[in-house]
């Protein structure tokens, strides 16, 4: 792989983690906070939406940078260990 290709992947790494972290929390968090203000039971709405979007951010960082580590396995020009007999 060359160096530009490596910092593609890089930016596309953390542009990815930095969206599927806010994106589940905006999506999961404001409908919760209006919630709670309109049925008065802050912040327990609030705090169940935040930790499911946690575990769905887990969720799917974890599915994208499995994706990314067979991608760059597969790619990789590093030579593969000989086998001992």
């Amino acid at each position: 792989m060359d160096s530009k290709s490596v910092k593609k992947m890089i930016a596309s790494a953390l542009l990815y983690s930095f969206l599927f972290t806010l994106c589940p929390l905006l999506i999961l968090g404001l409908p919760a906070y209006w919630l709670d203000r309109y049925f008065q039971t802050k912040p327990i709405i609030f705090l169940v939406a935040v930790f499911c979007a946690f575990i769905i951010t887990n969720i799917l960082l974890f599915k994208q940078f499995s994706r990314m580590n067979s991608r760059t396995s597969k790619t990789s020009s590093l030579p593969t260990q000989p086998e001992f007999k």
